[in-house]
């Protein structure tokens, strides 16, 4: 039977929120030398100089616990390997540097059944600004890959540019009204995370009429197209 993740998940910790247990890494270079109750000792020595040449030099981490498969979906939930690629770039760059951009493409479907690595990349070091990029790994096939540039804090000078999107009219009475529904997932371990699943109306009214303008305007499209082609 697969195993969702490299090592034993520890206990929860409960300093931690029950996001950041669910997301939290294992840094590979920490599990340690295998041991010799496990192996015979030629093979424990063979395991141990593959490690070293694999692992040497080289961020690599791994999920501490097994991630989300949302009911319905095709793999994992997709903010969670964002969050965890993150937080293995985080874990390369010196305290004082904070994100300030990330391009991700999603390659492959996730596989809850089975560990996720994540490669970090030192694409860049400077006094300013890092450069990381994260490939997280399945089975060696790259499932998620993204570029994240941090900046080193009050780098900016003392003027700075900020600036936040207003909640959409209605969206938190939206929420508010959904919160005694059923989640989507069945009662059992799924239902326990912090992460729940449940369908939500859309508080623009103009959202579908935007879709419907859109699929007339590609409908009237088609026959140019076609002709052009001729």
């Amino acid at each position: 039977m697969p195993r969702t993740t490299l090592v034993k998940p520890p206990p929860v910790d409960p300093s931690k929120s029950p996001i950041e247990n669910v997301l939290d890494l294992t840094t590979l270079v920490d599990i340690g030398p295998v041991s010799s109750r496990s192996l015979p000792r030629l093979l424990q020595s063979l395991v141990n100089l593959i490690r070293s040449l694999l692992f040497s030099g080289q961020d690599i981490f791994t999920n501490t616990r097994p991630l989300w498969h949302p009911p319905g979906a095709r793999g994992i939930y997709g903010g969670a390997v964002i969050a965890q690629t993150l937080a293995a770039a985080q874990h390369t760059i010196p305290s004082n540097f904070v994100i300030h951009s990330m391009h991700c493409y999603f390659v492959l479907a996730g596989d809850a059944s089975i560990p996720i690595l994540y490669h970090v990349e030192r694409v860049r070091e400077g006094k300013s600004f890092a450069t990381r990029t994260v490939q997280a790994r399945q089975r060696g096939r790259c499932i998620f890959t993204t570029t994240a540039s941090f900046v080193r804090e009050g780098s900016g000078g003392e003027k700075t540019v900020s600036h936040e999107l207003d909640l959409p009219e209605g969206a938190l009475e939206a929420l508010e009204r959904e919160e005694g529904e059923k989640p989507l997932e069945e009662e059992g371990e799924q239902g326990n995370g912090p992460f729940v699943s449940m369908r939500l109306g859309t508080t623009n009214s103009e959202y579908s009429a935007l879709f419907r303008k859109r699929e007339c305007s590609a409908r009237h499209l088609l026959p140019i197209v076609a002709a052009k082609d001729l």
